[in-house]
């Protein structure tokens, strides 16, 4: 008579293993690179500390899987080999390529952010144009290829991958959309850029600051005044001042540090006005420049820019060179109580419109 034997569940706390979940070797190095942040780039070592694999060559064997499965980019840095992840959809769309595609895959790959034009990348591959075609359209509608016009070579189209953003040279700089200049941004960025040059070089004063018509207009008073001012008060018209007080207006710093094409720049990136967008010095100059055709700014010393201010804030006068007294050839005899005074001289009366009293 056999006995029967009996069966028995498995303990709550020793759960069975399911044969068909055990995760390969390859699996696991995959996952654990994908929990480090995206678009890092893993060297040797760094997959060694990983633990996943017990020897140097069994890594080299996991890398090799991973790299036929396109789940790895084999690169090199600085002549050491290195490796970048890639993301399983991407994988699975290179899997899907057809020999061709692959290779003209890899060398857009190469180039990455600079581009490949068409004729160049059909002379690397020895491809024929009609296989160079298709294989490029097909790509695209992949999504893992774009074309993108060249603005330094207008006539070319420039291949490269679709996640990739073109560099300036195919694109073109910060004031640029599309191979075309962004105008709107253009005026935005000079309106921020104006304002920024005219704090660093102006200042701003009350309206009547350094007024030569209302100085001239109370020193008439002053010498009208030693008369009888009750006889001459219908001729003397109350003085309006031009330049209301309360206003205020620009003039030019003493000695500032005037701002350079540099200077500027570090400044704007520094405030990331322009997100995703980097701006060069020479990129900053262009607009600069743009501004100086504008008169919105002038050059000085052939590198620095300052705020161009209108006539009426930049005269600003010396009383002394514009009286007379300044080169009077009788100067050293003039005086209060001498035979020649402010009251009796001729040219002091022409210029301030009055009368000289008579010696």
């Amino acid at each position: 008579m056999a006995s029967a034997v009996a069966s028995f569940p498995a303990p709550k706390d020793e759960p069975a293993v399911d044969a068909d979940e055990v995760v390969s070797p390859a699996e696991a190095l995959y996952d654990k690179c994908a929990q480090r942040p995206a678009g890092q780039i893993f060297f040797q070592r760094d997959l060694s500390n990983m633990q996943v694999a017990e020897t140097i060559t069994q890594l080299t064997s996991i890398l090799q899987e991973l790299c036929d499965r396109h789940l790895l980019k084999l690169m090199t840095l600085e002549g050491e080999p290195c490796w970048k992840l890639r993301s399983r959809s991407d994988a699975d769309k290179l899997r899907r390529l057809t020999p061709d595609e692959r290779l003209l895959y890899h060398h857009i790959d190469q180039v990455q952010a600079e581009g490949i034009w068409s004729k160049a990348l059909r002379g690397r591959t020895n491809v024929t144009q009609q296989t160079l075609t298709k294989c490029l359209k097909s790509l695209e509608s992949k999504d893992l290829v774009q074309s993108v016009m060249s603005v330094k070579f207008p006539n070319r189209k420039m291949y490269l991958l679709k996640h990739l953003k073109p560099s300036e040279d195919i694109a073109g700089g910060p004031w640029q959309s599309e191979g075309d200049f962004d105008v709107a941004l253009i005026d935005t960025i000079s309106g921020i850029v104006a304002q920024h040059i005219e704090n660093e070089t102006c200042i701003k004063v009350p309206g009547n600051w350094n007024d030569y018509e209302q100085a001239i207009a109370q020193k008439k008073a002053a010498v009208q005044g030693m008369r009888d001012m009750e006889d001459l008060a219908p001729a003397v018209k109350p003085y309006r001042p031009r330049r209301d007080p309360n206003t205020s207006r620009l003039v030019h710093r003493n000695a500032p540090q005037y701002p350079t094409a540099a200077s500027v720049a570090d400044w704007l990136n520094s405030k990331e006005i322009l997100r995703g967008k980097f701006v060069r010095e020479e990129d900053m100059e262009q607009l600069l420049e743009m501004m100086v055709l504008d008169n919105r700014l002038e050059k000085i010393s052939g590198t620095n820019y300052r705020t161009v201010l209108t006539a009426t804030d930049t005269k600003v006068y010396n009383g002394f060179a514009d009286a007379p007294c300044g080169n009077c050839p009788v100067f050293d005899l003039c005086g209060d109580e001498g035979e020649i005074s402010a009251r009796t001289c001729v040219y002091f009366g022409q210029w301030l419109e009055t009368e000289s009293e008579e010696i």
